[in-house]
């Protein structure tokens, strides 16, 4: 049976305490995490672990998530925004899946993770 500790997640976010936060909510939950805090670290990051999700913020410092997601068409991403960004903004990348609005709801953020891995629901104790 396919389960988290089968998947690799990076997680892409300009301020390390937020990434190190999300890092270790979903180590607790079994995946395996990296992390990077710009656009070239991600990139390199991502042809080394080949992660199956990549978590990005949209704001990174002198770029943007949506030019780091232009330079990986082939990754499945979660953009992770506090941003209201409108529908057409995203449908013109076909690797962004799902949006994670900002501030994170670490339960949400879960919950919309296994969707995305096609998991099944974890009980909540």
């Amino acid at each position: 049976m396919v389960s988290e500790k089968d998947y690799k997640i990076l997680i892409v976010d300009d301020h390390i305490q937020t990434a190190v936060y999300l890092s270790n909510m979903l180590e607790y939950e079994g995946f395996k995490t990296f992390q990077a805090y710009d656009r070239d670290d991600a990139v390199k990051l991502v042809h080394e672990q080949k992660p199956d999700l990549i978590l990005l913020d949209l704001a990174l410092h002198k770029t943007t998530g949506f030019e780091v997601a232009k330079q990986l068409p082939q990754e499945k991403i979660m953009l992770m925004t506090g941003y209201n960004l409108e529908a057409g903004t995203i449908s013109k990348f076909k690797n962004i899946v799902e949006i994670m609005p900002k501030p994170i709801d670490i339960l949400v953020l879960k919950e919309k993770i296994r969707n995305v891995l096609r998991l099944p629901k974890k009980k909540e104790i």
